[in-house]
């Protein structure tokens, strides 16, 4: 009887020990990047206000081999070299360099939101897992601050001192300037504004205004309204579109023309221009462009209207269009811009056996545009390059 207590007593203590064991083993919290920033942040706090510098690098570097080089890790670094006097470029990813900027600067732009908390759940990851407005965050703007009080900092120490102290005006400031030259985040940022600059951007638009010609132009054909679309592209300074307008109305004054070999006078007028216009940068200042304008392209107008129903044949006559002048374009603030173009326009149309249409114009165009590059607008707006 003894013996099988005894068996029942061990039975029901070893049933509730592999219990406690599973749930155990089932709540068990495996180690991730998330705990080790929140702790590895508390710890730092602790041993900065300590002056435990040695520690703190050897959390830092467990920090980093747990996590890799996340934002939070990489300010961390920077402070802590310059700090212990061995500040150096050479472990900075430099196709990544000027990234960590660009979200330490991100990171102050969230933390005004009202919607901070929110933002940091939705993009912790981005943020390395230190929360915005967080302990470790005021650390850093007050070590950054007590360093810059040194009269020892190098150029490039400095200006991470000013973008960590929270004083970014003046680090871009230094950025865009000569003081740092010769550091590698001074080039990673030519890099990319001439990256920026040189990348082309879209161009869509509707086109209206008017010609006015000369000589005989004038004289039977008159001043016409003119209609249309462009559609191109700029790249570097140039810009290339390919430019279509329509003249309607009728002619000033009747005119003549030789139809199926017989002599007709008409007043009939439906006058259209297609081609290639450049447009080069001359001068931007602020929202306002100047620009060197011209192009080529067909130029014409019908003299008698076609009709397929009726079987009757249509006639146009036709020229080359050379045309230069200049233009100013009025810059929006989102991807837009007015313009307005005034160009000279050789053109010689020829009337065999009919009215002499000798004469050259001047169009008038206004164009309402689209225009621009999402990415390019980004990087610009990244880099501070206006």
């Amino acid at each position: 009887m003894k013996i099988i207590l005894v068996f029942i007593c061990f039975y029901l203590t070893f049933s509730a020990f592999a219990q406690r064991n599973i749930e155990s083993e089932l709540l068990q919290q495996t180690p991730n990047c998330e705990n080790v920033a929140y702790n590895s942040s508390r710890l730092i706090d602790s041993y900065f206000a300590k002056k435990k510098y040695d520690s703190i690098n050897v959390v830092s570097n467990k920090w980093e081999e747990f996590c890799g080089v996340t934002e939070p890790v990489f300010r961390l670094k920077v402070l802590l070299q310059i700090q212990n006097n061995v500040f150096s470029e050479e472990w900075m990813d430099q196709d990544y360099l000027l990234n960590y900027i660009f979200l330490y600067l991100d990171r102050l732009d969230y933390a005004k939101a009202s919607n901070s908390k929110l933002v940091y759940e939705r993009y912790k990851i981005s943020f390395g897992y230190i929360p915005l407005n967080s302990a470790f965050d005021d650390l850093t703007v007050i070590w950054a601050s007590s360093l810059l009080e040194r009269e020892t900092l190098k150029p490039i120490e400095k200006a991470f001192c000013l973008l960590y102290s929270n004083q970014t005006e003046v680090f871009w400031k230094m950025l865009k300037g000569q003081e740092i030259a010769a550091s590698k985040l001074y080039a990673r940022y030519q890099e990319k504004t001439k990256r920026a600059s040189k990348m082309g951007e879209g161009n869509i638009g509707l086109m209206s205004g008017v010609i006015v010609p000369s000589g005989n132009l004038l004289e039977y054909i008159g001043v016409k309204p003119q209609f249309g679309f462009q559609l191109g592209y700029k790249f570097n300074k140039v810009q290339y579109d390919l430019s279509v307008l329509i003249r309607p109305g009728s002619a000033k004054k009747d005119y003549q023309i030789v139809y199926n070999g017989e002599p007709k006078v008409t007043n009939h007028y439906l006058g259209a221009y297609a081609g290639l216009d450049l447009a080069y940068e001359l001068l931007k200042k602020k929202r306002n462009e100047f620009d060197l304008v011209g192009g080529i392209g067909y130029d014409g107008f019908d003299v008698v209207g076609g009709d397929t129903e009726n079987d009757i044949k249509g006639k146009t006559l036709s020229s080359l269009n050379i045309n230069f002048g200049l233009g100013c374009r009025f810059l929006g603030k989102k991807m837009n811009y007015l313009g307005l173009q005034a160009k000279y326009n050789f053109v010689n149309y020829k009337n065999s056996g009919g009215t002499d249409f000798g004469g050259n114009y001047i169009s008038l165009v206004l164009t309402a545009n689209l225009f621009g590059n999402p990415l390019k607008n980004q990087m610009i707006e990244n880099l501070r390059m206006k």
